[in-house]
């Protein structure tokens, strides 16, 4: 046996993955339920039902379960009850209990490397070198951009999806060997669930028909006539999705949720033609990992940039290489093929996913990337042995770290995002979470000082999302409100002003500003009181700025103008008494009759 070789038998190999890819994962079972981990089980109303939450599940849309987002529509909205089902039953027998749920992906993943690994080296690569497939497996089982995936909950609708795939893929194969119908119908039907898991399946009825030219000897007609009974399925799929879910497109002015809503056509496409350069980057080179590539994370680039230009030129040139070697039928080849179609139909061309980038959409995609790693090392070992097995035992190692570190960053949410925060400043997402996890905290601090400090942490937090972005009225609502905090009234009121303008209807940002107002006039009360009459108008001046409407504030305010004999100024305020306030009392006074 031979290691350094992988001339070692495939019981072994399969035991060594099965290992490895528990292992590797094992510290994810100290973590909390993080982020989207709410929507599919620690929050979600139906999935809290257990067994009973199935039938509200199975014929809602996918967010309707969670309060929090149950009118939050997507573009072609979202229905995946298979991957709530799931939970629905692991709510059952174990309620919220989040090792059990971390418990449960890191198995799932043991599983379906083990799916991955026999259908590899069993039907894939069974003319390629014998220990292809465990290398390709390795590699897909320690790579880093999978952390997302296993270590958030939520992560695990990726799992089954893939792992349904593979299956699917398995018995495909074994009906076209045994020529057993049931066989196939097994295979549609793991399809399906696959559909009902994840719309990203929806790219199986291209990759099956690839993989059996490929790699099953079967000819492009067979090919094509084969995936006929995979687009019935799909017909069927969307139809019921059609009656289910509302598909229709959706507009939103949320940046959060639409993250090209500020680029003009040219910029949005350019953009996301680099972002699909950024996927390759990423699976080359993992690192930073954050779990939010929202707006200005990644900045809007022109067709004429030479981010756009250099990105467009490789991506077309392994297109323009995969399309004049197809007959060749490669690995490298089918690798290509294989990572532009399983990302295609998240890289928002299609439609507005909600965000431009994001690491669990790397999940099937990042199959191409071992299968190439793993099909060049055999290639430079047979002339460069000691290079090729040195290059590879440091890729394992660094690969190995960035996962096991990784999936401790999340934690719980405090870790994750002030962690990822430091590595996204420009995420206008990031350093929302960041400013409102110091405001939770300075909520329930009891020193002031320590109150004080949260407050200001979180204040920096949100000056930074208002140089990034100065269009969202939230920001405005949550800064002012922690300046109001720190008493820093004038600071609250620009603020709060601002966001009135951005959006007049912003109900919060009203209530948060007519608060304000109240404050600001019981403020100018206490200094009249002290007989500081000048610092008492600023006050109410302040008071009426952010609120014209306080009466009361408009009436000290005249009233102050009076003792310093200011009276055309008090007359005007009092005049804005009697205007707001017919049956106020200053009504029957000599003033009213003046």
């Amino acid at each position: 046996m031979k290691l350094g070789s992988f001339t070692i038998d495939f019981k072994f190999q399969l035991i060594l993955l099965v290992f490895i890819a528990i292992a590797i994962n094992a510290n994810t079972l100290f973590n909390e339920y993080v982020l989207d981990d709410a929507i599919v089980i620690s929050d979600n109303q139906f999935v809290a039902k257990g067994i009973h939450g199935i039938p509200e599940i199975i014929t809602q849309s996918y967010f309707k379960g969670y309060k929090k987002l149950e009118n939050l529509e997507f573009s072609g909205g979202r229905y995946r009850p298979f991957a709530l089902v799931i939970f629905a039953l692991e709510y059952q027998f174990f309620g919220a209990n989040p090792v059990v749920s971390h418990l449960i992906n890191v198995l799932l993943f043991a599983l379906l490397i083990v799916s991955l690994f026999y259908l590899l080296q069993k039907h894939i690569f069974k003319e390629q070198n014998k220990n292809l497939a465990f290398l390709t497996c390795l590699l897909f089982a320690i790579h880093p951009i999978h952390t997302e995936v296993i270590a958030n909950v939520k992560g695990r609708d990726e799992l089954i999806t893939f792992l349904l795939i593979i299956v699917s893929l398995i018995t495909s194969i074994r009906y076209l060997e045994r020529k057993k119908i049931w066989i196939y119908g097994v295979s549609l039907f793991c399809f399906f669930l696959a559909l009902l898991t994840r719309e990203s399946a929806i790219t199986f009825v291209v990759i099956a028909p690839l993989i059996l030219y490929f790699f099953c000897n079967q000819s492009k007609k067979k090919c094509l006539l084969f995936s006929i009974p995979l687009i019935l399925v799909v017909v069927g799929y969307l139809s019921l999705r059609f009656i289910v879910v509302d598909v229709s497109p959706h507009t939103t002015n949320d940046i959060s949720n639409a993250p090209f809503l500020y680029a003009t056509v040219s910029e949005a496409f350019a953009t996301k033609v680099f972002i699909v350069f950024k996927y390759l980057v990423l699976l080359i080179f993992p690192h930073p990992l954050i779990f939010e590539y929202g707006y200005n994370h990644i900045p809007y680039v022109n067709i004429i940039s030479a981010p756009f230009i250099l990105s467009s030129l490789l991506l077309l040139t392994l297109l323009v290489y995969a399309a004049f070697t197809v007959n060749k039928k490669s690995v490298y080849t089918f690798s290509i093929l294989y990572f532009f179609i399983t990302i295609f139909l998240v890289s928002n061309f299609i439609v507005d996913i909600g965000t431009p980038l994001s690491e669990r959409l790397l999940f099937q995609p990042s199959l191409a990337f071992c299968i190439v790693v793993a099909a060049l090392y055999f290639k430079v070992e047979k002339k460069f042995s000691i290079p090729a097995k040195s290059i590879l035992a440091l890729l394992i190692i660094l690969f190995s770290i960035k996962t096991f570190s990784r999936n401790a960053v999340w934690k719980n949410y405090e870790t994750l995002v002030l962690t990822d925060v430091k590595s996204a400043p420009n995420s206008v997402r990031i350093n929302q979470f960041a400013m409102n996890i110091y405001l939770s905290k300075s909520i329930v601090e009891n020193n002031i000082d320590r109150k004080n400090e949260d407050l200001k942490k979180g204040a920096e937090y949100g000056e930074q999302m208002l140089k990034i972005c100065p269009k969202i009225p939230d920001i405005y609502m949550n800064l002012g409100y922690t300046y109001y905090n720190l008493f820093d009234y004038n600071k609250a009121t620009e603020l709060w002003k601002q966001g009135l303008k951005q959006e007049p209807t912003e109900q919060a940002t009203k209530q948060a500003a007519e608060a304000l107002s109240t404050d600001l006039y019981k403020l100018g009360n206490g200094y009249y009181e002290r007989n500081k009459i000048s610092e008492a108008i600023n006050c109410y001046k302040k008071s009426i700025e952010i609120n014209n409407k306080n009466t009361e504030a408009w009436y000290n305010l005249g009233g102050n103008y009076f003792l310093i004999n200011d009276t055309i100024k008090g007359n005007d305020a009092w005049q804005n008494v009697l205007k707001l306030s017919p049956n106020h009392p200053l009504n029957k006074s000599e003033f009213s009759k003046n």
